[in-house]
């Protein structure tokens, strides 16, 4: 009997030597008006199992002198945002101390730059130079995925989290960076409880945002090794998103996918950040926000198509009748919100609480439609 051939054959990974730069391949009209991804690295030096970049090892690393020279061609032609798609932009500490160099000694108003970062490892270098760059120029990307150890272990990502609170407390207090934290929900280990004292934990950091996702079965990934001791039950279809697991029941991660989408309308959005807060005061964050998620999804039986007032009017109703909120407290704060994004009308709703003339000259002075980066920084 012949030899079957293999299905998939692995092919080398690509050198930088061997490869060069597209970066002139960027239109004019490209870099006014599309996301321009740029890359110093490829490849990751970590094995998360749910990660397509844990098959992608070792990192390769652009000759320095070449990639800074074509970064100066794109800031020559007009280009403001860079968007670094290096899965561990800090890991070689040289490499990344040039790169932000470069741009600190370029700085104009405007520019504005994507990192990934890994959240451990961020030596005094690093420290003192990226308080240098003025308040929302830079955005973090850092990949938290779980604060459980077990869970961690299991899924064979290594992390030092007291370390992690340490950079992400310095971030906060000491530098203008806009720093978005992800979390993955569904992880085997992980339970709802045991995410939610995680999410709580990071809401104590202060990122500027926090991105819920929900656990993938990437093809090709060794995620799928824990099928079978946790119970893993993934979606057939695109995007292969986890349906159950041993801890975790469907329903829990069906409320999950709903919290993941309400946080992001309302707390990353940047269109609500005084009115946020007042959603758990002195309670558990995630706990608190769960039963706002809930009542939200009954309240409206959807969870896109919401127009931003009547978000707003949902978020007055809860707070006011459900947790009995003091309602000038609520419209006051939901009146600063609503005008962050240059808004002037006032909606129904708040007409009782919010006079006419109320913040209008302010308003009209910067009356403009901002992305939430700029929105958190006018904060």
């Amino acid at each position: 009997m012949e030899n079957t051939p293999p299905r998939l054959i692995a092919a080398e990974l690509p050198q930088f030597n061997q490869l060069r730069l597209p970066y002139d391949l960027y239109t004019d009209t490209d870099i006014k008006q599309r996301v321009v991804y740029v890359e110093a690295s490829r490849g990751c030096p970590f094995t998360c199992e749910f990660c397509l970049s844990a098959l992608d090892i070792p990192v390769r690393q652009a000759a320095l002198e070449e990639f800074l020279k074509a970064m100066q061609s794109l800031f020559d032609r007009g280009l403001r945002l860079f968007k670094f798609v290096d899965r561990t932009f800090n890991l070689n500490l040289r490499v990344s101390q040039a790169i932000l160099e470069f741009f600190l000694d370029r700085y104009v108003p405007g520019l504005f730059l994507h990192f990934e970062m890994i959240p451990d490892r961020f030596p005094d270098q690093l420290r003192e130079l990226v308080k240098k760059f003025p308040a929302g120029s830079l955005q973090f990307e850092v990949g938290i995925q779980t604060f459980n150890d077990d869970v961690a272990d299991y899924i064979s990502r290594k992390q030092d989290n007291a370390a992690v609170e340490r950079n992400l407390g310095f971030l906060h207090s000491e530098t203008g960076i806009h720093v978005h934290a992800d979390l993955i929900v569904g992880l085997p280990g992980e339970s709802l409880e045991s995410f939610g004292g995680g999410f709580d934990k990071l809401i104590a950091m202060q990122p500027e945002e926090i991105q819920v996702g929900i656990l993938k079965r990437l093809r090709g990934t060794p995620i799928i090794r824990h099928d079978v001791d946790w119970h893993m039950v993934y979606s057939r279809s695109a995007p292969y998103e986890v349906l159950q697991t041993k801890l975790m029941s469907f329903s829990e991660l069906q409320r999950m996918k709903r919290f993941a989408r309400y946080w992001d309308l309302v707390a990353n959005s940047g269109n609500f950040l005084m009115t946020t807060p007042l959603l758990w005061s002195d309670r558990s964050p995630f706990a608190a926000f769960l039963a706002f998620s809930d009542w939200l999804f009954d309240a409206s039986n959807r969870t896109a198509g919401i127009s931003l007032t009547r978000l707003a009017e949902l978020v007055f109703v809860y707070l006011t009748e459900h947790l009995q909120r003091d309602k000038q407290q609520v419209a006051t704060a939901l009146w600063t919100d609503y005008q962050r994004g240059g808004r002037t009308d006032r909606p129904l709703f708040l007409r009782e609480f919010i006079t006419a003339s109320s913040d209008v000259a302010s308003t009209r002075a910067s009356a403009r439609t901002l992305p939430r980066q700029q929105r958190r920084s006018d904060a």
